[in-house]
């Protein structure tokens, strides 16, 4: 059914929205098992020392564990303010906690686009897509944490050749082959 979705997503008017939304916010589960992991083993350290006698600073008590759930929060947040929309003519992605971007590429600028899914990304149903495009600027997109991401590869290379094949844009290789 999905397939089907993302099949009529791609041949439709180039004002029809395929994507809008952020990243899947399980794309930062292993930073956060980590982060959960390296707080719980300097609050033993802290504990243990203290048990030995020494007498800590205060901000080393507080610090020490707080400093992976900040690196934790700010990624977060850092996902949670990435916004992504994919039409049938460009793709725009918005990003950015304390600087934020904007950058766009039009659809039939793409030239490859892959698709990545480690186990458990495959079970959770994201991935990452990796588009190449013949844009000077940004001529490599990575977007983590996207639906389906295979539906969407195959859904963007189709999109892709349509605009060019429709425009009368021709791909032309200079010392690749």
């Amino acid at each position: 059914m999905r397939e089907d979705r993302f099949d009529e997503l791609a041949l439709q008017d180039e004002w029809r929205i395929a994507f809008d939304g952020s990243p899947d916010w399980m794309i930062n589960l292993p930073l956060i098992m980590k982060c959960v992991l390296l707080a719980v083993l300097m609050t033993i350290a802290i504990v243990f020392v203290g048990s030995r006698g020494w007498i800590l600073p205060w901000p080393v008590l507080i610090v020490l564990p707080a400093g992976p759930f900040a690196v934790m929060a700010y990624r977060i947040g850092e996902t949670e303010f990435t916004h992504i929309v994919i039409d049938g003519a460009r793709l725009t992605w918005r990003g950015g906690l304390l600087t934020r971007r904007v950058a766009s590429v039009e659809l039939f600028r793409i030239q490859n686009v892959e698709a990545i899914s480690t186990w458990w990304q495959r079970g959770l149903g994201f991935g990452t897509l990796v588009i190449e495009s013949s844009d000077a600027n940004h001529p490599l997109w990575i977007l983590p944490g996207m639906p389906d991401a295979e539906l969407m590869r195959d859904a963007l290379n189709r999109r892709a050749l349509a605009l060019r094949d429709a425009r009368g844009i021709r791909e032309f290789n200079v010392g690749r082959v």
